[in-house]
């Protein structure tokens, strides 16, 4: 999720230490008045009182168990707070929980911060941690996730002390609860409300909450007045929902707004060449992939889904689609990742793709399925493998949808592109787990036991160990071909102070100003 205390008193500490330097430094006469002191003038700057993002996507909901999308954690994680966040080591360290201690290899006890209150007013209790984990496992948004967490167990031993259970040892337990889906509600809201409506009147303990949701328009944050931590630089903050891509640009250009997330390649020169802007971009743990459905009768025959994949020429679209802020994916997990193995990203050869399909029974052709979603990236790349697929015989019927909604109408999925982050292997690999579902379509009794046994492995060396050997069968089995690991991409205005880059587009916005 965040780090969003991590850095405090280590920054509290440098300021004090700066001020006593300079009160100390170049002796200890007062220099003269200057010009704008004689005159009364201030030379202290303003801030704007909003922060406006332009947002590539509307979130589905705001409860973070019920779902798992980028575009909703962006703004959920404003919203909540979370037991603990990872540090650049990717090491726990306290947020809600002032403390912790592993009892053993399934019973973690967490000590809660005193007098933290949600933003009805409520005081957090362990007893609204042990609400969210319990829904957590139940809910189809989250409880894959939480598959290894024992809802019914995990207990409140008193109004601050919950005890966490685990049905097995799970070595991403941190990162989990980390994560987006493991942001604290309030019980009595949620039971209050109902699911449904709870999505869009959340209730958290972060630094922002909800003020008011205009669908398909924007979504705007107040700063929590009672948030146990560091008050907000900016009070306000806007998240303008604008799908198109060229807007979001537009929006920046013409300063209606200050930063615009998830920015895509073919918009980055010419956000660095818009006066008063810039981009940062960094390694992250984006990655896109082609997914092929484990149970289908076609796929399932491996010269198949190695003859798709011979044909496609993954340099050309990386070159293509990504203008330099990805690379060709080398690993079925980026390798930011613990456990990523590497491999020759060679892989395109035409001729060897119509002899495998040939040996399969299709040499005069077969078509194929392709759900893809409609997101710009996700278009281009598809046009670009139908063309490949073209020249060994094989057709495409592509469906533009949601791919939720797509499998909710009863259809069956061959073929889809995957957009994934995440910073644990675990987490990254659940999509082959068969109690994940969605586009794989897993049904693999022994790739989920080497899953499972992985993620069981407390040991930093032996789990990573376990990781490599899964990727060898990932890689070898086929049932994806990673495309890209991609860089995040932000444009920010150059009035921006305090912006900290995150790999994943979940930004502290409470520590962002807006010079006017």
């Amino acid at each position: 999720m965040k780090k969003r205390k991590t850095a405090r008193i280590m920054s509290l500490f440098l300021a004090l230490t700066m001020t006593s330097l300079l009160a100390a430094g170049c002796g200890q006469k007062s220099s003269p008045e200057s010009p704008a002191e004689t005159s009364g003038a201030s030379s202290e700057p303003t801030y704007k009182d909003t922060l406006t993002i332009a947002h590539w996507e509307e979130p589905t909901t705001l409860d973070p168990q019920a779902q798992g999308k980028m575009s909703c954690g962006a703004v959920t994680v404003q919203i909540y707070d979370t037991l603990i966040t990872l540090d650049e080591n990717k090491s726990p360290v306290p947020a809600l929980a002032e403390k912790w201690e592993q009892i053993d290899d399934t019973t973690f006890r967490f000590y809660l911060r005193e007098g933290v209150k949600f933003h009805n007013g409520d005081t957090l209790t362990a007893e609204d941690v042990r609400y969210t984990i319990a829904r957590a496992c139940t809910n189809p948004g989250s409880s894959s996730t939480f598959k290894s967490f024992d809802g019914e167990n995990t207990k409140a031993i008193d109004d601050l002390t919950v005890e966490i259970k685990l049905k097995s040892p799970d070595a991403s337990i941190y990162d989990t609860l980390n994560g987006q889906r493991g942001g604290i509600v309030c019980k009595r809201a949620v039971e209050e409300l109902g699911e449904d409506a709870y999505g869009h009147a959340p209730v958290g303990t972060g630094p922002y909450k909800l003020a008011e949701w205009q669908t398909g328009t924007e979504l705007r944050l107040v700063a929590n007045e009672d948030y146990w931590g560091e008050a907000p630089k900016t009070p306000n903050i806007v998240f303008k929902i604008i799908t198109e891509s060229a807007n979001r640009v537009i929006e920046m250009e013409t300063g209606n707004a200050d930063i615009c997330l998830n920015v895509l390649a073919s918009e980055v020169a010419r956000l660095e060449e818009a006066e008063g802007l810039h981009v940062e971009m960094g390694t992250g743990y984006q990655y896109t992939t082609v997914t092929f459905n484990m149970q289908d009768p076609v796929l399932s025959d491996i010269r198949v889904r190695q003859a798709l994949v011979s044909a496609i020429d993954r340099e050309s679209i990386v070159t293509a689609v990504y203008k330099g802020t990805a690379t060709v994916a080398d690993s079925i997990m980026p390798t930011t990742l613990l456990g990523a193995k590497t491999y020759d990203p060679n892989l395109y050869d035409v001729e060897k793709a119509k002899e495998l399909l040939a040996e399969a029974g299709y040499a005069d052709g077969l078509t194929i399925n392709f759900v893809v979603q409609p997101l710009e990236e996700m278009q281009r790349i598809t046009e670009a493998i139908q063309n490949m697929w073209k020249q060994i015989g094989v057709e495409t019927n592509v469906s533009t949808a949601e791919v939720a909604a797509y499998l909710a109408q009863g259809n069956t999925l061959q073929v889809g592109i995957r957009n994934g982050s995440a910073s644990d292997p675990a987490s990254t690999l659940i999509i082959y787990d068969s109690a994940f579902g969605d586009r794989l379509n897993s049904n693999n009794a022994e790739l989920d036991q080497m899953l499972a046994d992985a993620k069981a492995i407390y040991d930093v060396d032996e789990r990573a160990a376990a990781y490599n050997e899964i990727c060898d069968y990932l890689w070898e089995a086929k049932w994806s071909l990673p495309i890209a690991f991609k860089k995040t991409i932000y444009a920010l205005s150059d009035k921006v102070e305090g912006f900290e880059f995150d790999a994943m587009n979940y930004l502290e916005m409470e520590k962002i100003s807006v010079a006017e």
